[in-house]
């Protein structure tokens, strides 16, 4: 099964106004990691909650990125403090619920979860001050928890259900979970872009450390997850190339609304290149899947 995000985002890349796409630097990137020696990513396990028992680690990871979105803030970043030490963002999210899950284990499971109220999900944030969207967070966490929990019984039987594909469990987190359905349309085609679908997958598989559960036999239908922050690197790599006009909003700090079609080209051209990037390290003897 061909994944929609790599098919789809290719009609946008090929049609793009706003954004291009620098193969010349790809390569010149490629050749350089190669050089370099570039290896895999290995799985930031110090920032994530390691525990034996697959079931609670699966809870915490499908509660992590149901919420795992949105920590830019125009002021004041959302900060934690944990082992004396302030983190942000994506990190300050998993170190959280790290701490949660360490902390209250007859709290942290998907029944207690499923109806949690908005003071103690503020409490599990440190209070949660400077998130955005915080009550939002909230409501799909518990939707997502409750879904799982309705069909499945629990996040074992979830994951097991999509018989060990990314193909599948990528389908299923989109279609069956609340907020994860990361599609838009450009020139009246569905574009998808899963972000946090693919990388509920990728975490799963990361945590697990590619065994047992963590076993997928497909690790090339995933893309790389198409956010703010790669974009930001590509394009300062030069390689992926915006028109003047768009150049021009990023320089006043503008705001580029979501489902925009400058924001489905930027996203959409990140993938493909990321794509390119794969093909040309492949080519070179480095086989690193997308994500």
């Amino acid at each position: 099964m061909e994944n929609p995000v790599r098919e789809t985002t290719a009609f946008v890349a090929k049609n793009a106004k706003d954004v291009k796409i620098n193969t010349e630097r790809i390569k010149k990137l490629a050749a350089e990691w190669v050089k370099k020696g570039i290896e895999k990513s290995l799985w930031p396990e110090d920032f994530h909650l390691q525990t034996q028992d697959q079931q609670k680690l699966l809870d915490y990871l499908i509660i992590l990125d149901s919420i795992n979105f949105c920590f830019w803030n125009k002021k004041t970043r959302w900060r934690i403090n944990y082992n004396g030490k302030k983190y942000n963002g994506y990190y300050a999210l998993a170190l959280a619920l790290k701490k949660f899950f360490e902390e209250q284990p007859e709290k942290a499971n998907l029944d207690c979860l499923s109806n949690i109220s908005f003071k103690e999900f503020k409490d599990i944030l440190q209070g949660g001050k400077n998130l955005l969207l915080l009550k939002k967070r909230w409501q799909i966490a518990k939707s997502v928890v409750r879904s799982v929990v309705k069909n499945y019984g629990n996040s074992v039987n979830f994951v097991e259900s999509a018989d060990r594909k990314f193909s599948v469990l990528t389908h299923k987190i989109y279609k069956e979970l609340p907020g994860f359905n990361d599609i838009f349309s450009y020139k009246s085609k569905k574009v998808y872009l899963l972000k946090r679908a693919q990388i509920l997958c990728s975490e799963i598989w990361g945590a697990f450390g590619g065994k047992g559960i963590g076993y997928f036999e497909d690790l090339d239908y995933l893309t790389c997850f198409p956010d703010y922050k790669i974009p930001q690197i590509l394009n300062h790599l030069g390689i992926l190339e915006y028109s003047e006009r768009l150049n021009k909003k990023i320089k006043n700090k503008v705001l580029i609304p979501m489902g925009s079609s400058q924001e489905i080209e930027i996203r959409s051209a990140t993938v493909q290149a990321v794509e390119i990037l794969k093909k040309e390290l492949k080519v070179k003897g480095i086989d690193i899947p997308a994500f």
